[in-house]
């Protein structure tokens, strides 16, 4: 693990983030004073579901798993968190503990602002917390859509979108966890994967490799 300061660009990128951006970018520097961009070298545990939520994290480089363990030991992904996403605002803002644990890929960078410094910036100014609540209840909207689109879309068009949304980062993530994201089993993932690969849309390789992206996103809208 290393540290670097935050540069030009990382604030670009974070004042684009949804509980950020109801922010101007001076508010920003004010509320990142001192906060340092971590480089995760390996696969790091960032908080454990259970504990304390002090800190919310944006992830501005690679890619963070939300998961949580059952107690049979089978673990459930819940959400995968890509460069310029936030994550754990809600709970921060709440006062409640994390609802799930959050691991990092190797190489990730990512900014850990404290609740101390979201809280106290609000404090200041009662016109930002209602900027940052529609903020949130906007990103709500958006899994809400979400969670709609998996319960009408079949495997093969949740498939299709995931792929979509990931561009090239999509052959870094394992397929068994690509299955758990799109909520199907392993076995229903490989008839999903074959009827894409049959159809030509993508490529028969471990990447994955999209062939005709037009095609799938008119397929992923059916």
């Amino acid at each position: 693990m290393s540290r670097r300061n935050l540069t030009k660009m990382d604030f670009d990128l974070i004042s684009r983030v949804a509980v950020m951006s109801a922010f101007s970018i001076d508010e920003i520097e004010s509320i990142v004073n001192g906060v340092a961009v971590v480089i995760h070298n390996g696969r790091e545990l960032l908080f454990s579901e259970g504990e304390v939520a002090d800190q919310f994290f944006i992830v501005l480089k690679g890619q963070v798993r939300l998961f949580r363990i059952l107690g049979d030991g089978r673990v459930t992904l819940f959400h995968l968190v890509s460069a310029g996403e936030s994550f754990a605002e809600a709970v921060v803002l709440a006062g409640q503990n994390y609802p799930v644990s959050a691991e990092c890929d190797p190489g990730s960078e990512i900014v850990a602002i404290s609740r101390f410094q979201l809280i106290n910036r609000l404090k200041t100014d009662k016109v930002l917390i209602g900027r940052v609540m529609q903020s949130l209840i906007e990103r709500e909207r958006f899994f809400y859509q979400e969670l709609n689109d998996l319960r009408q879309r079949n495997p093969s068009q949740r498939l299709a979108g995931f792929l979509l949304s990931q561009g090239e980062e999509s052959d870094s993530v394992p397929k068994h966890v690509i299955a758990n994201r799109i909520g199907v089993t392993p076995e229903t993932f490989s008839r999903a994967l074959r009827k894409l690969e049959d159809d030509g849309f993508i490529a028969r390789d471990q990447r994955m490799s999209i062939l005709d992206i037009d095609g799938l996103r008119q397929f992923a809208s059916r």
